[in-house]
């Protein structure tokens, strides 16, 4: 794996940029403790002195000068202070600190400076106060434990900032090595595919992140398009299946009516029959065009609310007498005044496909049921038969244009009709399922109910 590759992702550079935020956040909350612990240390020994130097103001209040000096020497015992009394010309009268300046207030000087002989230079706080006959008394305390705090916090920052940023560069080279190692293998399946292996597919992890989403959805887009595929090549071989037939059969009367002398009558009956031929290769290519058209959307345009109840019991009058012809009866029940909005053209051939289905391909004393409701918030339509039904097995595969159960192809029809019924019922966003009648068939299509 190259180096600028590696650096080059995405990945890296948000983690760099989170790693940057990450670090100036680290340090502004480094320096806000550094500040607020360094002025509350601060504060607290300031109070301490302040208070230490209010108590000997009283003590001399109470005992004079020389109760003062006596209180300095017993305290500087215990050494808890620094202190000085400055008396006239500056000349040290009690204590050990000098070069106090004659202001009333707090002074800072180093240890150094402060105390005779002091070798550390640390820095001392110093609070005066002004007394009678030109005396200054001053309390002072050495800051020595405030820097050393200062000095502890800093180095336990810059430590802190050493580790985020070796963990961070971590995560960052990780988080893109990964990242990269997804990129590569949607890569290699991108290039098999590619190459002409339709069925390989993206790699997915058992814990999906972003990428195994998106290679999930890419799965299911392939999946798409090799179901279409594998159709496209289904109905190339169904149709010169399906046309040979005719084509053969209106070539070898074309080729008798050339080759042998016939009658004007005989003419004419070949005539006839090749004219019949070509009827049924022409119901053939427009029957896939109009699936075509249905299935491109193209008719939607045109919906407009419909009245399917009289559509449905059209069509069944329509056909009531055909099916007495062939001994079978149809029983309607249709609500009154069902609503749908859609195409009244499309709908009405595919109610009339799926009533003749039912008609042509059962046997004679068959009983046919079509019933329209509504049921919740949906239309449906059921068309029911109590003839021999088709196997589960075969139920997805007749829904495929020019899939017959007839595979000698003796019966009339070229295998379209419930294909474009399932292109109607598609294009009006419903659903068309088969069911078993028990005996029989069941098509059942539902269509969300219009609301208005």
């Amino acid at each position: 794996m190259k180096q600028p590759e590696l650096f080059g992702t995405t990945s890296f550079k948000l983690s760099v940029l989170y790693l940057g935020l990450f670090v100036c956040s680290f340090i502004v909350i480094g320096a806000s403790v550094y500040v607020l612990t360094v002025h509350s240390l601060e504060q607290q020994l300031k109070n301490g002195i302040e208070t230490e130097a209010n108590r000997l103001k009283a003590e001399y209040d109470a005992g004079g000068l020389n109760g003062l000096i006596e209180e300095i020497a017993e305290d500087e015992c215990g050494a808890a202070y620094l202190f000085g009394l400055i008396g006239p010309h500056s000349r040290l009268l009690a204590g050990t600190l000098k070069n106090i300046k004659p202001e009333a207030g707090w002074q800072e000087l180093t240890h150094r400076l402060a105390v005779p002989d002091a070798t550390g230079n640390d820095k001392l706080y110093i609070y005066v106060i002004a007394l009678p006959q030109q005396i200054w008394l001053g309390v002072g305390d050495t800051g020595a434990y405030i820097e050393e705090t200062g000095k502890a916090i800093i180095q336990a920052f810059l430590s802190g900032i050493v580790l985020v940023l070796m963990l961070g560069a971590g995560g960052g080279i990780y988080l893109s090595r990964a990242f990269l190692q997804k990129i590569g293998g949607i890569t290699r399946s991108t290039e098999a595919i590619i190459a002409g292996d339709l069925k390989h597919r993206l790699p997915v992890a058992q814990n999906p992140d972003e990428l195994d989403k998106l290679a999930l959805l890419l799965n299911l887009m392939l999946d798409k398009i090799g179901a279409l595929l594998e159709n496209v090549q289904q109905v190339s071989n169904d149709i010169a299946h399906d046309l040979r037939t005719p084509i053969s059969r209106m070539q070898f009367r074309l080729e008798n009516a050339l080759h042998k002398p016939l009658s004007e009558a005989q003419y004419h009956e070949q005539i006839a029959c090749a004219l019949s031929e070509t009827d049924t290769i022409l119901a053939t290519f427009a029957a896939l065009l109009r699936i075509s058209q249905i299935e491109a959307g193209t008719r939607r345009s045109g919906f407009k609310p419909v009245n399917f109840s009289d559509i449905v019991g059209s069509v069944t009058d329509a056909l009531f007498p055909v099916a007495e012809e062939q001994l079978k009866l149809i029983r309607a029940d249709i609500d009154p005044d069902i609503i749908l909005d859609g195409d009244q053209e499309l709908l009405t051939q595919m109610v009339f496909n799926l009533l003749e289905n039912a008609i042509v391909h059962t046997p004679e004393q068959t009983h046919i049921e079509i019933r329209l409701h509504v049921s919740g918030n949906n239309i449906e339509l059921l068309v029911a038969d109590s003839g021999p039904g088709i196997a589960e097995a075969y139920r997805r595969k007749v829904l495929q244009r020019f899939y017959r159960l007839d595979q000698s192809r003796t019966t009339s029809g070229n295998g379209l009709g419930l294909s474009i019924a399932v292109a109607v019922v598609e294009l009006h966003g419903g659903t068309l399922t088969l069911l078993d009648n028990r005996p029989g068939l069941k098509v059942l299509l539902s269509f969300p109910a219009q609301q208005r």
